[in-house]
């Protein structure tokens, strides 16, 4: 009898910790709001792996939150564009209001997933571009294949994926982006993680290497220059989420993983805020409009919505004109941009249970009111760099700058150098042949380029 008991427990035991599979009923569906807190986590070793392992990262902290929300096609704004050409059934799911600066601002970014029994995999993208004043959208050519399922521990698999979005419509044409790479996948652990969110969750751990090049045509001026966007990709799958119990992409060097973006399967919270304050939510009626000109109305979805006094600001704050009666101190401002910049708005509510704050980093794109100027022009002034001609370095006058990668392109749009800017804000040109060259500034959220040329 004990021996059957002693035999009992340790077969219950085994199936406790027995790894799981992920299969087509894990992946998301439509209508799915999964809610993510964001993190920053330089600390913690992500790369551990292998079987029946105990992954803990209760101690991750949350610097924001966000919502994966996933809709049919018909919900999102492509979807006349793009209905015909995705795959039936296809998800779409907002990757963010606003991404990058200057006229290469992507806006309302969406990307469109398709859920198969053998895959789950990117399908489309759709975004507006700040310089255009219609939505654009591309169909993969070479579907993402993100997962291959069901997905078992020691799985692997490689694939190629490409797609090419045209930034224009039948009207005017700008030129295209492209992303084109390769995903190696392997499933490289299985037992349980802990986080913020849960403890000890079932889950399969999945390393990704995305060796990935994204490419930007521009017909006027002519332009047409190459970006690496290699990765790394960990990401914590369970059973239950839907989305993964912990995602965290960054770089790999020399077998030293560094994260650059960690997110985790979590439910509301107000950081750092009071839990009785108000949820601070507030939106705009457009993203982009000219100085001095355009008129911006905020529309304040906080709740609760009465009892509540308001605190709004800017970044920068110059230029900040309220009209039309309102104040900083107004639920429901109206503003005026007198100075072209990008700019970030952050909300403070307060009542009788706290304070709680809500920023929307580069929210409000302003450009100067010169409707004469091309494109290419205005794009060319969001830097302005000197000495020009040159024949040593480089220097920039925009302290924002430090942090960005440079490339240098001949007209070809051939690479001839690569860097990083530093607190010095220069590009050295020592290594150049006399001629001229395309001087591209990149980030992960912005674009700048001029051309110079080298004595």
């Amino acid at each position: 009898m004990n021996k059957f008991l002693l035999v009992l427990v340790m077969s219950m035991a085994v199936k406790l910790n027995a790894q799981i599979q992920i299969t087509q009923s894990h992946m998301p569906s439509i209508n799915d709001t999964l809610r993510y807190s964001t993190a920053i986590g330089a600390t913690f070793n992500f790369v551990q792996k292998g079987a029946n392992y105990n992954w803990n990262y209760s101690n991750l902290g949350i610097t924001g939150q966000g919502i994966y929300k996933y809709q049919a096609v018909t919900s999102t704004p492509y979807s006349i564009l793009l209905l015909s050409k995705l795959p039936f059934g296809a998800i779409g799911y907002k990757v963010a209001d606003s991404i990058g600066a200057g006229q290469f601002a992507f806006k309302n970014l969406y990307n469109f997933f398709e859920k198969k029994t053998n895959v789950w995999r990117a399908v489309g993208t759709g975004f507006t571009l700040s310089a255009l004043p219609f939505p654009t959208g591309g169909i993969y050519s070479d579907f993402d294949e993100i997962y291959t399922l069901p997905l078992n521990y020691n799985d692997s698999d490689f694939t190629t994926f490409q797609v090419t979005t045209p930034l224009g419509n039948q009207l005017i044409t700008l030129g295209s982006y492209k992303q084109k790479g390769t995903r190696s996948n392997k499933v490289e652990g299985w037992g349980t993680i802990t986080t913020p969110y849960g403890t000890n969750i079932s889950c399969l751990k999945i390393k990704s290497v995305v060796t990935e090049i994204d490419s930007i045509k521009i017909s006027t001026p002519s332009v047409n220059l190459g970006f690496p966007a290699d990765r790394v990709e960990y990401r914590w799958l369970s059973t239950s989420e839907k989305i993964p119990v912990l995602e965290v992409v960054g770089t790999e060097i020399g077998g030293i993983f560094t994260p650059n973006q960690i997110r985790y399967r979590d439910r509301f919270r107000s950081a750092g805020a009071s839990p009785l304050g108000p949820r601070i939510k507030f939106d705009a009626d457009k993203y982009s409009g000219k100085a001095g000109k355009d008129t911006f109305y905020f529309i304040n979805q906080s709740r609760p919505n009465i009892g509540n006094t308001y605190q709004w600001s800017f970044t920068p704050n110059k230029g900040i004109r309220f009209v039309e009666g309102t104040s900083a101190t107004s639920g429901t401002p109206i503003v005026v941009f007198d100075s072209a910049g990008v700019y970030s708005v952050t909300l403070k509510g307060t009542n009788f249970g706290g304070s709680n704050d809500s920023t929307a980093t580069n929210m409000i794109t302003i450009q100067r009111d010169g409707n004469n100027q091309s494109i290419g022009k205005i794009a060319q002034q969001q830097m302005t760099v000197y000495p020009n001609p040159v024949n040593g370095d480089i220097y920039l006058n925009q302290a924002e700058l430090a942090g960005f990668s440079a490339y240098i392109f001949d007209y070809s749009g051939r690479l001839i150098n690569q860097s990083f800017i530093d607190q010095r804000l220069t590009v050295t040109t020592s290594d150049l042949s006399t001629g001229s060259y395309i001087l591209v500034l990149r980030s992960e959220s912005a674009i700048y380029y001029t051309t110079f040329i080298k004595e």
